[in-house]
């Protein structure tokens, strides 16, 4: 079954191909939008580009956000790392701002010349870092934070000149990200000057925290010089609350260096996200061991996580496949407590008591199941084995229009990052629903007061009724384990 929460944004790349009218050129695949803002601070119009993650929604959990310099250049592979690293759970959620260059890149993203005269003459206009850096933290974050569903996990990339600029940033004001990736850092800039800083801002700021990722390519000289000395600086100031890692990439130059240093630095990061077994967890605690590895990650991050319904789910499976019944219907037990709406945790734990030869308990949950979603092939099937006959058609209930004409209206699912209104109508005593390239017109089924199938999708729609039995939202199960939700527009 199609997810229908999958979406077509905005293409930040045109691509011409030439073609006779009539042939099918296929469709665009999108990964992210561009747009400019006004930047006071700067005094010119910042172009910005945005990647959102898969099912990213303004009213879903908070996702981490990567501030990403060098935009223009750096987008593409560093977009399809996020989305590979995130897909197989190794990091979680994350948005991308990333932040072109305009007219003059050396202004922007180095510090002022303090020490060497000579470059303060050969390149009279650098030095912009703090303005640059103010724009950041006071414009920019601020529009962000406004606009999407951010979490209070920030990280900073950035490559070369970018690469300094993130350890100017960690030296000038630490607080504002909590992790950084410092490619190929130019440490020789201006005699090294930001190594002789962070030694002077380590010794007073020993509390210093976060966690700075740094790599070379196959580099000498001053380059790998002045990035051998931070490391050093680093090294001496070991905390527990400052971590760092430092790798030369004898494989990488300097220009393709970027990209196995995000996918590693992002690693990195969120070591601690993925490494975590939950079977070894729930052995060790129990679902509270469990509960206890979020509660730290969700500390770090600065938002709270907690295990989802797929992921308890999946615990769950791995003791029912290895016979221990037991276990797996006790974890099944916390998915049902945690998520009693969606159809999924009952038929799990129906078939945990059918393969235990619980028969009746069985039953009972594949029967909840098909309440909460009619179109369950799978509870029908279980069902006729157990010996008891479904028939779907016999759990129709009749609303009359009047009680139907109450659900009519729009819902705004807020998918991806787009807003994408749900048109609820009722056409001659039929209630139907459609959402505009996303979901074709469908009929919508009534199993109770509120609780409908869209008949030709096959999912679970739920109405969402305040105290006085008005709709105010919607709820669709787009698969087993996923919601959309929708506000109903006023």
């Amino acid at each position: 079954m199609k997810d229908f929460y999958k979406i077509i944004v905005i293409f930040i790349f045109t691509v011409t191909i030439t073609a006779c009218p009539a042939q099918d050129i296929g469709t665009e695949i999108v990964i992210g939008k561009t747009f400019s803002i006004q930047s006071e601070i700067l005094k010119e119009k910042r172009p910005i580009i945005i990647y959102t993650p898969d099912n990213y929604s303004n009213s879903g959990a908070p996702v981490t956000v990567m501030y990403l310099l060098d935009g223009q250049s750096n987008f593409l592979h560093t977009t399809g790392i996020v989305s590979f690293l995130q897909n197989k759970g190794r990091i979680p959620k994350m948005m991308i701002v990333a932040i072109p260059n305009t007219s003059d890149r050396t202004h922007d993203l180095t510090p002022e010349i303090k020490l060497n005269e000579e470059a303060k003459k050969n390149m009279p206009t650098a030095g912009g870092a703090e303005n640059m850096l103010q724009f950041i933290s006071d414009e920019l974050i601020p529009y962000i934070d406004e606009n999407y569903n951010t979490g209070n996990y920030r990280i900073l990339v950035g490559h070369s000149f970018g690469g300094l600029f993130a350890v100017y940033t960690l030296l000038s004001k630490p607080d504002i990200f909590d992790a950084y990736i410092a490619i190929s850092p130019s440490m020789w800039w201006d005699d090294q000057n930001q190594v002789k800083k962070a030694q002077e801002i380590f010794k007073s700021d020993p509390d210093l925290n976060g966690y700075f990722y740094m790599t070379m390519g196959d580099e000498d000289g001053e380059m790998l010089g002045g990035a051998m000395k931070l490391a050093a600086v680093f090294e001496e100031s070991q905390t527990d609350e400052f971590d760092w890692d430092f790798k030369i990439m004898k494989e990488e130059t300097h220009g393709t260096v970027p990209l196995r240093s995000t996918y590693y630095g992002l690693e990195a990061i969120f070591k601690d996200w993925y490494r975590a077994d939950l079977s070894d967890l729930y052995v060790l605690g129990g679902m509270e061991s469990i509960d206890a590895h979020y509660a730290s990650v969700s500390e770090k991050l600065g938002f709270e996580l907690k295990p989802s319904e797929e992921e308890i789910n999946m615990l769950g499976y791995t003791f029912l496949n290895e016979d221990q019944y037991e276990k797996a219907i006790d974890i099944f037990d916390e998915n049902v407590k945690r998520f009693p709406e969606s159809f999924n945790v009952y038929d799990s734990r129906g078939e945990a008591f059918k393969k235990k030869g619980d028969n009746e308990n069985a039953i009972t949950d594949y029967m909840k199941s098909m309440e909460l979603h009619p179109g369950n092939s799978n509870g029908v099937k279980m069902l006729n084995e157990l010996g008891k006959t479904y028939d779907s058609d016999k759990y129709i209930v009749e609303l009359k229009p009047k009680k139907l004409e109450k659900y009519t209206g729009n819902y705004d699912l807020s998918l991806d990052g787009k807003h994408i209104i749900l048109k609820v109508e009722l056409v001659e005593s039929q209630l139907k629903g459609s959402a505009l390239g996303v979901l074709p017109m469908q009929d919508l089924i009534p199993y109770g007061n509120n609780h409908f199938l869209a008949k030709q999708a096959n999912l679970p729609v739920l109405f969402k009724l305040d105290d006085n039995g008005n709709p105010v939202g919607i709820r669709i199960q787009t698969n087993n384990t996923n919601f959309v939700l929708g506000a109903k527009e006023k």
